[in-house]
């Protein structure tokens, strides 16, 4: 009862954690909001904020540049370009603004048009900055960090959060063209790696100006907000994440050592709590068993002519069988076969095969 009372909190989801999953599925298309005011007063809400938008006219600055150096080879691109950045005038903020200096760059450099297009490929898995060694060399620096936040994005879209958390980390904020999805995408690959006190940082940032984002990142940073916050260490909510950890990367094709590793916890966290449990379960027992002894009835009673007072009896008594976590695993086959049917049977199917090895651990530690 114990186990299947456990198994069961373990495999039901929280509604939070699920409403996440929906939107992060199925809103991959970046939605743009324009900047609202407080109150109509005309002060806005970011003067309360502690990182700025930047000014596109500052990065029409950096392409003007990024166009003399390219003029020499090629000496229409400075008009090819003045269409594309005047057509897409009105993304000048956020996601959008991160699109359009990509495409820019795209008119600029074929290597940038043609990594972009793989960029927006959901089929496709996107490049590392690493093995494009053009990147470094060709691009200048405020191009290079655009590029790689693009690639963040993309790999967090693919569900890479290490590589997408790894590119990210190394932008700064305050030189990005595009601060808010910085944030949102450094939070969210912190919050499916279980990176709680850095996601709460990034997500409460970004919510700074919270009425001036789009509305995908505004929803989905409050729902990561709600859902990381309450999280406690060796919980059966930590475990749970820790599960779909493993099997998403398991779905990538990638069974090494980090996953190895991953499930060991999961089974260490395991151990813990039942444990915890059943110590719980044991005291509640032997109270409930001193509550109801006889000994009580022999108060009050004269003590027996044909015994000495003081005397001690041989002391044997029964030895009472508290019972071992390891009995689980030594159950005749069948009967084990059916319990673990039982206990797993609402579970995937890989973390069937984790909580089965859970099992099989303890009845090895029984021989």
């Amino acid at each position: 009862m114990l186990q299947s009372n456990l198994l069961y909190q373990l495999a039901k989801p929280s509604i939070l954690w699920a409403v996440f999953t929906f939107f992060t599925s199925v809103f991959m298309i970046e939605v743009s909001l324009t900047a609202s005011e407080v109150g109509g007063t005309g002060i806005e809400f970011q003067k309360s904020a502690t990182w700025v938008w930047p000014e596109a006219s500052q990065f029409a600055t950096y392409l003007e540049s990024y166009i003399e150096q390219q003029s020499a080879i090629h000496p229409d691109l400075r008009e090819q370009v003045q269409i594309v950045w005047q057509s897409t005038e009105p993304q000048h903020r956020g996601p959008e603004f991160l699109d359009r200096l990509m495409r820019v760059g795209g008119v600029l450099d074929p290597r940038i048009e043609h990594l972009y297009g793989q960029l927006l490929d959901p089929g496709q898995r996107p490049p590392s900055p690493a093995d494009l060694d053009w990147l470094s060399s060709d691009v200048p620096g405020w191009m290079q960090d655009t590029i790689r936040l693009a690639i963040g994005r993309s790999f967090t879209q693919h569900k890479l959060f290490d590589e997408g958390l790894e590119i990210l980390a190394g932008i700064e904020l305050v030189q990005t063209c595009d601060p808010s999805s910085l944030l949102f995408y450094r939070a969210t690959c912190e919050h499916h790696l279980l990176k709680r006190d850095e996601c709460l940082q990034n997500v409460k940032l970004l919510l700074e100006r919270d009425s001036e984002l789009p509305v995908r990142y505004s929803q989905l940073a409050h729902l990561m907000l709600a859902d990381i916050e309450p999280l406690k260490e060796d919980s059966l909510d930590e475990v749970a994440r820790l599960m779909r950890d493993v099997q998403r990367r398991l779905d990538l094709g990638r069974a090494g050592t980090r996953v190895r590793d991953e499930e060991q916890q999961i089974l260490d966290k395991l151990d813990k709590m039942i444990d915890k449990i059943e110590q719980q379960l044991q005291q509640q027992q032997q109270q409930q068993q001193a509550n109801s002894s006889p000994n009580n009835q022999s108060q009050g009673r004269p003590m027996d002519e044909s015994r000495a007072a003081g005397d001690k009896g041989p002391g044997d008594v029964d030895q009472k069988d508290n019972g071992s976590r390891a009995g689980w695993g030594n159950l005749p086959p069948a009967e084990r076969q059916e319990a673990l049917q039982k206990l797993t049977e609402e579970l995937p199917s890989h973390y069937r095969d984790v909580i089965e090895g859970y099992f099989r651990q303890l009845a090895k530690e029984r021989r």
